[in-house]
């Protein structure tokens, strides 16, 4: 028996489908970037207004919402590092197609650095902003005077510092991941033997 599908037209099937994906994950990334900034706000206006460790929570929670937009971001990269290697080269030639062009593309090597820049500048930076606003309201008010309550706080004050430190190994790893990706995805497919 015969095959005669076309492989350009699997492949172009797989390229639009693949593009989609990517846009799919470019707007939960959008989307986890919205609510880091509303969890920001009501966490700081409760924090501001009534318990000051309310901030110290937010660390936490942006800890892992930078981490499924890591996830996202890592999975971007693969399908586009997937469509470079594998449909782009096969339909229409090494170095052509889109993902070969922001590649070799300066500007766009600026504008993703720039995504990076503003990213690592939302969820650190308000990392940094909740446990800076949480020691400026701390010292206005007082500290604890309680036992039980001042080394809650403390422990709070160390997992918040620890959840920015965490954000921050997670989110620079991703380079080195995608990096990996690619060595992976350039090696030689050898066709399984039936």
């Amino acid at each position: 028996m015969t095959n005669t599908t076309d492989p350009s037209q699997f492949l172009l099937a797989e390229y639009g489908e693949l593009r989609g994906e990517i846009l799919k994950r470019s707007e939960m990334q959008h989307q986890l970037i919205s609510i880091t900034l509303v969890a920001l706000g009501a966490l700081t206006t409760i924090g501001l207004r009534d318990s000051p460790g309310a901030l110290l929570a937010y660390p936490m929670l942006a800890l892992f919402l930078a981490a499924a937009w890591t996830y996202n971001d890592i999975q971007i990269a693969q399908l586009g590092i997937y469509i470079r290697y594998r449909i782009e080269d096969q339909l229409i030639g090494e170095g052509l197609g889109w993902e070969h062009a922001i590649l070799s593309d300066r500007a766009s090597k600026q504008i993703g650095s720039l995504v990076k820049v503003a990213t690592r500048g939302i969820l650190w930076g308000s990392e940094f902003l909740a446990i800076g606003l949480y020691l400026l309201k701390r010292l206005s008010m007082g500290w604890p005077t309680g036992l039980a309550e001042r080394r809650g706080e403390v422990v709070l004050v160390i997992l918040a510092g620890a959840a920015l430190v965490f954000t921050m190994v997670i989110m620079r790893k991703r380079d080195d991941l995608v990096a990996e990706i690619v060595k992976s995805i350039q090696k030689p497919v050898v066709a399984s033997q039936r």
